[in-house]
């Protein structure tokens, strides 16, 4: 006799979801602590990075795909590995983002 298939529910099958608490433009003209980044690529999405850090006593867990922020990423991974923190103020300039 054939086995009764299961039925799964397809939020369960965390199906290309990036791991992180949200995009980092919501944290447009907030300073904050950068303290690790993930360098990540897929076939739907591209490469993005996901970025660790502080805001306050807060840390958190945020997704870009900016162009120009993940330049300025990879020079701030530089300082990452040489042990330091950065800390950044994510603005926006017209249509894109960049950190001062």
């Amino acid at each position: 006799m054939a086995k009764k298939p299961k039925v799964v529910k397809f939020s369960d099958l965390k199906v290309n979801t990036i791991d992180s608490e949200g995009q980092l433009t919501d944290l447009v003209d907030k300073t904050f602590t950068i303290t690790n980044i993930e360098w990540q690529n897929s076939d739907l999405y591209g490469d993005f990075a996901i970025i660790e850090g502080k805001l306050g006593n807060k840390r958190f867990r945020r997704h870009t795909f900016s162009k120009v922020l993940l330049k300025q990423l990879k020079v701030i991974g530089e300082e990452l590995a040489k042990g330091n923190l950065v800390e950044v103020t994510l603005v926006k300039r017209k249509r894109y983002y960049t950190f001062e």
